[in-house]
């Protein structure tokens, strides 16, 4: 078992990183330049090829990490291990459906308008929902079960606090695009409600997965609701 300062190091590391990976999920949609065609077509740009190649892959590589550092040396891991597995393949699926319908969406023409409709707006949507709420459950189910075995010292969840925020702008930068983001808001209290149901009164002082993940979702929900009003 790694001690308490090792494990918190590792933690912020991988944290950091998956904050980043989330800056740039949402600069990435926000951003003309990635609008660009590639040689290969119209219809085939970098901002898609940048989030399945990329992105995708490498938050579900980072979370894994972070699921790692948690659970490593526990022979009970199945359960949050299994629903970050499940989490992780349901993004592949939905960002490998989502991104190509996403730029095809209206150059099909009326007789395809309403398949692309489909694996777009709704198919695609309702597998990232799952995967995002999958994913985020395992992780903070993980924290919980793996508290620190001493509280976090005030310049150590500074920094998980800063993570949390630079996760929570890029949520809100991905968010920008979007046109009628309901679902979307009432998707993220939930994991945020399931989060504090999980967390059941422990200090965040030993729970520095909940304190950065919460703080992103809850500053981005206030901010898009915010944004809405």
């Amino acid at each position: 078992m790694k001690p308490a300062g090792d494990k918190s190091r590792t933690l912020i590391l991988w944290i950091a990183v998956q904050a980043f990976i989330t800056l740039l999920a949402g600069i990435n949609l926000i951003s003309p330049w990635t609008r660009t065609p590639l040689p290969f077509g119209e219809f085939v740009r970098w901002r898609e090829m940048f989030s399945m190649l990329l992105i995708t892959p490498g938050s579900v590589a980072v979370v894994s990490l972070v699921m790692w550092t948690l659970e490593r040396g526990r022979k009970d891991a199945g359960g949050p291990l299994a629903l970050l597995v499940m989490g992780g393949c349901l993004l592949g699926v939905s960002m490998g459906c989502h991104e190509p319908m996403n730029v095809l969406n209206g150059a099909g023409g009326p007789r395809l308008a309403p398949s692309l409709h489909f694996w777009d707006e709704i198919f695609s949507h309702a597998v990232f929902f799952a995967a995002y709420a999958a994913i985020s459950v395992a992780l903070i189910w993980s924290q919980v079960r793996n508290p620190l075995p001493l509280p976090m010292s005030k310049g150590v969840a500074l920094a998980f606090i800063l993570c949390g925020i630079i996760g929570g702008v890029g949520i809100y930068c991905t968010e920008l695009p979007a046109g009628d983001i309901t679902v979307d808001l009432v998707v993220i209290a939930a994991v945020i409600a399931v989060a504090e149901c999980l967390r059941k009164g422990r200090s965040f002082s030993l729970l520095p997965v909940n304190v950065s993940m919460e703080g992103a979702y809850v500053l981005a929900l206030v901010a898009l609701i915010l944004k809405r009003l």
